[in-house]
């Protein structure tokens, strides 16, 4: 992580985990003796990259403890609360500190749907091919007799824009 790296959340769930959430990734920081008890035993820093995450389940804070839970290819979620890849968060009814994590969490939640939406579509998004990547695809279609040489040149020359 580059020192100088601009944190664009931060906030602390008051059960011994912090969030920090980066443009490119989330950090779920557990420490001290409340980390045994919500954070499955674990103490330390677990990054989520916004182009690793398949998917993000949130529950607000209520009169419950709430939960911002990270998906990924190879996860095993279990229980929401206790959880290394959940960030709990709770504070006691009528305080400051739970009208903030009510208010602040959505926005953050929001935010980090954004980022992952934003990372599968530039994944998936043929605009990240280059043209000659393109170029060899149809080379290989002329090649195996599934398109012309006059269908081959026309979509050469469209991407290579002449």
């Amino acid at each position: 992580m580059a020192d100088n790296e601009k944190i664009v959340f931060e906030i602390d769930g008051n059960m011994g985990k912090t969030l920090r959430v980066y443009e490119n990734r989330c950090v779920i920081s557990i420490t001290g003796k409340k980390a045994i008890l919500y954070g499955a035993g674990l103490n330390g820093d677990k990054e989520f990259y916004y182009s690793d995450i398949t998917s993000v389940q949130f529950k607000n804070l209520g009169m419950t403890t709430g939960f911002l839970q990270f998906e990924y290819a190879g996860s095993h979620s279990t229980n929401n609360f206790v959880n290394e890849n959940s960030f709990t968060f709770s504070a006691t009814m009528g305080t400051a500190k739970h009208k903030k994590l009510k208010e602040d969490m959505p926005p953050i939640y929001e935010y980090v749907q954004d980022r992952v939406r934003a990372a599968k579509e530039s994944k998936n998004n043929p605009a990240n091919v280059s043209a000659a990547d393109e170029i060899l695809k149809f080379k290989q279609l002329l090649d195996s007799g599934i398109i012309t040489q006059e269908e081959y040149e026309s979509k050469k020359k469209q991407l290579l824009g002449v």
